[in-house]
Protein backbone atom coordinates (compact mmCIF):
# COMPACT_ATOMS: atom_id res chain seq x y z
CA UNK A 1 0.00 0.00 0.00
CA UNK A 2 1.71 3.07 -0.92
CA UNK A 3 0.29 6.59 0.70
CA UNK A 4 -0.10 10.00 -0.77
CA UNK A 5 -1.41 13.83 0.22
CA UNK A 6 -3.45 15.08 -2.04
CA UNK A 7 -2.75 18.67 -3.06
CA UNK A 8 -4.48 22.08 -4.11
CA UNK A 9 -3.41 23.29 -7.04
CA UNK A 10 -1.72 25.80 -5.15
CA UNK A 11 0.29 23.75 -2.96
CA UNK A 12 1.47 21.89 -6.03
CA UNK A 13 2.13 25.13 -7.81
CA UNK A 14 4.17 25.96 -4.41
CA UNK A 15 6.43 23.01 -4.72
CA UNK A 16 7.32 22.47 -8.30
CA UNK A 17 11.10 22.82 -8.56
CA UNK A 18 11.27 22.82 -5.03
CA UNK A 19 14.34 20.62 -3.24
CA UNK A 20 13.24 17.66 -0.96
CA UNK A 21 16.76 17.12 -0.04
CA UNK A 22 20.04 18.21 -2.49
CA UNK A 23 19.13 16.65 -6.23
CA UNK A 24 15.86 15.23 -5.48
CA UNK A 25 12.84 17.48 -6.22
CA UNK A 26 9.67 17.20 -4.83
CA UNK A 27 7.13 15.90 -7.94
CA UNK A 28 3.29 16.38 -7.69
CA UNK A 29 1.47 14.43 -10.19
CA UNK A 30 -1.98 13.84 -11.13
CA UNK A 31 -3.43 10.91 -9.55
CA UNK A 32 -5.63 10.45 -12.52
CA UNK A 33 -7.89 12.53 -15.14
CA UNK A 34 -9.58 14.64 -12.83
CA UNK A 35 -8.35 13.45 -9.55
CA UNK A 36 -6.19 15.86 -7.28
CA UNK A 37 -2.56 16.31 -7.54
CA UNK A 38 -0.34 14.22 -5.24
CA UNK A 39 3.16 14.28 -3.55
CA UNK A 40 3.91 10.94 -2.55
CA UNK A 41 4.84 9.92 1.54
CA UNK A 42 8.13 9.44 0.67
CA UNK A 43 8.82 12.97 -0.32
CA UNK A 44 6.73 14.19 2.48
CA UNK A 45 8.77 12.19 4.71
CA UNK A 46 12.32 12.78 3.66
CA UNK A 47 11.57 16.44 3.45
CA UNK A 48 14.24 18.26 4.98
CA UNK A 49 14.00 22.44 3.94
CA UNK A 50 11.93 24.21 7.22
CA UNK A 51 9.95 26.41 4.22
CA UNK A 52 8.17 22.73 3.08
CA UNK A 53 7.03 22.03 6.90
CA UNK A 54 3.46 22.17 5.95
CA UNK A 55 3.22 19.34 3.95
CA UNK A 56 3.55 16.86 7.24
CA UNK A 57 1.06 17.99 8.66
CA UNK A 58 -1.20 17.23 5.20
CA UNK A 59 -3.87 14.17 5.59
CA UNK A 60 -2.11 10.87 4.01
CA UNK A 61 -4.46 8.50 1.84
CA UNK A 62 -3.79 4.96 -0.11
CA UNK A 63 -3.46 5.69 -3.74
CA UNK A 64 -5.45 3.75 -5.65
CA UNK A 65 -3.90 4.77 -9.47
CA UNK A 66 -6.42 4.19 -12.26
CA UNK A 67 -6.00 1.83 -14.73
CA UNK A 68 -6.22 2.24 -18.39
CA UNK A 69 -6.99 -0.67 -20.58
CA UNK A 70 -4.59 -0.75 -22.93
CA UNK A 71 -5.36 -3.58 -26.70
CA UNK A 72 -8.93 -4.24 -27.03
CA UNK A 73 -10.74 -6.82 -26.00
CA UNK A 74 -13.48 -9.44 -28.06
CA UNK A 75 -16.75 -10.83 -26.30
Amino acid sequence: MQLVAPLTINQKDSLVGQLVQPDWYFNPVLSGDTEPWIVSEQEINNSIYSDHDWIKDLPLVEYNPSVTPSGSTIN
